[in-house]
């Protein structure tokens, strides 16, 4: 088995996306959030017209292994629809900017890595741009969904432990085997890659982008919190969305609130909608439906 894993395809849950024409110097999106009405939640969306020369995907953390072995076949199934999304949405002007932490070193002399650094400091550099953030304080108003303490690690005992013996068998450190992007997710050298938040939001800045689309797992963990996540982007004024389709959580099911992984991964999306970011989906820029996991029932 290449190191590209074994993924497989994705899809989730909502409606029927209209792909926008090639030609086009928009993204037309419809923004699902949830509003507050008297203490109860009610799904709205917006539509609304992103310019593509000022808009950018960030592709987090989609590694080349993980220590979870069912996280690496959920990566699987997802990555054919995500390299399809990045593929579209470059060709029509979306800046991509691959994000697979503690990997830089594989990609010392890619020229998408060294376009991350040569980017001009901002002079807007926000307060702690480059550290991790567990919280803003919109989510004070609510409860966090899941109990995610264990790790969230989902796989059969057996299985879990022949995957680690595998892993060091590969020369990979078994709790963090990770050292590049999935080989699946093609990168550009016009794209850039870098794991900073200060980087990534110099060439935000630099581009005037001010639209950004968050793709990648994990969503309770990775996606929310690191430097450039759903978190930063938001609180520094970034008009960021998720993309619910192509995402995934670290979430064992034995753990509170006892749902399937995939209805974890279904609360993490509403808590995000309720006091984060907008979600979109994938078939908004790529036509179909959205993409669901085979096994989400």
């Amino acid at each position: 088995m290449r190191l590209a894993l074994l993924l497989t395809p994705v899809v989730a849950l909502c409606l029927v996306g209209v792909p926008v024409g090639a030609g086009e110097k928009e993204l037309v999106l419809k923004l699902r959030s949830c509003i507050d009405e008297n203490g109860a939640f009610r799904p709205v969306t917006k539509e609304q017209q992103w310019p593509t020369d000022k808009t950018a995907i960030i592709v987090c953390d989609m590694w080349d292994a993980h220590h979870c072995l069912n996280a690496v076949r959920r990566e699987e199934e997802m990555v054919p629809r995500m390299n399809e999304v990045l593929e579209k949405a470059r060709g029509r002007g979306v800046f991509i900017i691959h994000a697979p932490s503690s990997c830089m070193d594989a990609y010392k002399d890619h020229p998408a890595r060294k376009r991350a650094q040569a980017a001009p400091k901002a002079k807007d550099l926000p307060k702690d741009i480059e550290k991790w953030c567990d919280k803003i304080p919109a989510e004070e108003k609510g409860k966090y969904p899941i109990d995610q303490s264990d790790g969230g690690e989902d796989d059969d005992l057996k299985e879990h432990e022949a995957w680690h013996e595998k892993l060091a068998a590969m020369g990979r450190n078994p709790k963090a085997p990770w050292k590049s992007q999935h080989a699946g997710l093609k990168i550009h050298d016009n794209d850039a890659i870098s794991d900073s938040g200060v980087e990534i939001w110099n060439l935000l800045t630099d581009r005037g982008i001010g639209n950004v689309i968050l793709v990648g797992v994990h969503t309770n963990m990775c996606v929310l919190g690191r430097p450039f996540g759903l978190r930063q982007m938001a609180k520094n004024g970034k008009n960021v969305v998720l993309m619910r389709d192509l995402t995934d959580t670290m979430y064992n099911p034995k753990s509170a609130p006892q749902v399937s992984h995939f209805e974890g991964t279904r609360l993490i999306i509403e808590h995000i909608e309720k006091y984060v970011c907008p979600t979109i989906a994938s078939n908004q820029l790529i036509g179909g439906e959205e993409f669901r996991f085979k096994g989400d029932k």
